[in-house]
């Protein structure tokens, strides 16, 4: 399998030494990961590492019944054996629950999009921060000033470091935002205008900025 992704020779004796030795880091990668989690994994690509500019090897990867395309993470040296960024994956799904959950009878009635990108996760798979992405199809800023105020007072108590995005449009354009790459689903000519609530305005005492378009 790894051979075949690679595009190399299928016959370990054709393979140079150098190929040799970097399938033999990928296989050790691979059955790290699979004694870690007790379930299968898949090689979707490899970076040998540059002591010229000091970086690490590392190898990207997924785990049995998840998306290639968007399901995809790391695994690189860590002293004596290896640390991976599974954690980024799975977390991932829980936190976009957490927040649907808790955000959504503030927007209930309008049409939008809710997504979750996680922005820090620990080496034990703890979350440590988060921005929330919200896309509603409405121009009124009398109403969207008053939902984004309820949004951030509900989110106070989060003991995580979150960021909350939310964008406007002037037109219908949620229907036709994407999971992947959310945030480049749309023209930024149909942006009406955009919320931001991070740390240091929330520190500011201001709570929210508003960017009109």
């Amino acid at each position: 399998e790894i051979l075949e992704r690679t595009k190399l020779p299928n016959n370990w004796e054709e393979l140079s030494t150098y190929h040799r030795r970097i399938i033999k880091r990928i296989e050790k990668m691979i059955k790290y990961l699979e004694k870690k989690y007790g379930k299968k994994f898949y090689y979707n690509g490899y970076v040998p590492g540059n002591k010229l500019f000091l970086d690490e090897e590392y190898m990207v990867a997924y785990a049995e019944g998840d998306d290639p395309e968007t399901g995809c993470f790391s695994v690189e040296p860590k002293g004596f054996g290896f640390s991976d960024g599974y954690a980024w994956v799975t977390q991932a799904p829980i936190v976009q629950k957490e927040m649907e959950e808790k955000l959504a009878g503030i927007l209930e009635g309008q049409k939008y999009k809710m997504f979750v990108d996680l922005t820090g996760v620990s080496d034990e798979g703890v979350v440590k921060c988060f921005n929330i992405f919200i896309y509603i199809d409405n121009k009124d800023t009398l109403i969207t000033d008053s939902i984004m105020d309820k949004l951030v007072e509900t989110l106070s108590d989060e003991t995580r470091e979150w960021e909350l995005i939310m964008y406007c449009f002037k037109k219908s354009v949620v229907d036709s935002i994407q999971a992947k790459e959310h945030n480049r689903s749309f023209e930024s000519d149909d942006v009406y205008c955009m919320y931001d609530s991070d740390r240091i305005v929330r520190r500011e005492g201001k709570g929210w900025e508003r960017n009109d378009r």
